[in-house]
């Protein structure tokens, strides 16, 4: 009586590539594979052995084609694997170049940036200087034009003082008071008798000098009051007048004096005498603020 056998039948299940590319290469290496127990009903002995080697073999047949076929679909998934890992570690070796790229910029970027603000900030420190340096100028132009104004003042104060110090025809023509005028010099006639080093002095304290007639023969014409002694000194007279004519010959310069005998001449004396003397200087314009003296 023939046994009953229960045999194995193998059924392999291949599923598509696109479907395990993103599991481990290493899941497909022995495949999937399903069975099921199936019970065969006894049969005769001649019959069970014969359909035992056929089912053995068309099994082993079966099962080394599947085999053949997963290897080359895990060989073929491996190898595009491969090729997507060796593609995708060379994208991220450029973008970790790239992203060293972005952050050397980025640092540049921040350092131009800070250059810029600390560029800005002493700029704007030197527009507040700039701008207390303006109000400190104004200001100072403030009281500048304050200062002007009352020199102004004053000036104008000063000159109406002045012109009663002056006397001017025309304005453009003045001596001081008590000076005579002739033409375009001013003569003071001394009340004093000094020396003639003393007198000099005394004329040069009021910005003149002794009177000078100088050349052979050079006449001048004044009209100043003389005294009628014949002295030889220069000293007022109350009310006398004379048209002089002083002549100058050829004698020293050196303390020399003016005496009258039948007209005025220049002759010389002694410097350590006393006499009166005449101081000269040019006339001058009235200050009126834009002329000066002369």
């Amino acid at each position: 009586m023939a046994e009953a056998i229960t045999y194995a039948d193998l059924r392999f299940v291949k599923k598509s590539v696109s479907s395990r590319l993103g599991q481990d290469p290493e899941a497909y290496e022995d495949g999937e594979l399903t069975y099921e127990n199936v019970q065969v009903p006894p049969v005769p002995g001649a019959v069970l052995g014969l359909s035992s080697s056929g089912l053995g073999d068309n099994a082993d047949l079966q099962v080394s084609q599947q085999l053949q076929q997963m290897t080359r679909v895990l060989e073929a998934t491996n190898s595009s694997l491969r090729q997507q890992l060796r593609l995708k570690i060379t994208q991220l070796g450029q973008k970790e170049e790239d992203l060293q790229g972005s952050r050397k910029e980025l640092a540049q970027s921040q350092e131009a940036l800070q250059e810029e603000q600390r560029v800005h900030q002493a700029a704007e420190g030197q527009l507040q200087a700039c701008q207390l340096d303006g109000e400190k100028i104004k200001e100072t132009l403030k009281m500048e034009i304050e200062k002007n104004s009352a020199l102004e003042q004053r000036l104008n104060s000063m000159q109406e003082t002045l012109k009663s110090f002056f006397t001017c025809s025309p304005p453009d023509t003045c001596c001081p008071v008590g000076w005579l005028r002739h033409q375009n010099k001013c003569f003071y006639i001394s009340h004093a008798q000094k020396t003639w080093e003393d007198s000099q002095s005394y004329c040069r304290s009021l910005s003149s000098n002794l009177a000078t007639f100088s050349g052979t023969y050079q006449s001048y014409q004044v009209s100043i009051p003389l005294c009628t002694e014949r002295s030889g000194h220069w000293i007022q007279s109350v009310s006398l007048f004379y048209s002089l004519l002083f002549r100058s010959y050829s004698q020293s310069s050196t303390c020399s004096k003016v005496q009258i005998w039948s007209w005025p001449y220049k002759t010389s004396e002694k410097c350590s005498e006393t006499l009166p003397f005449i101081c000269e200087r040019a006339t001058f314009r009235f200050p009126d603020g834009d002329r000066s003296l002369h």
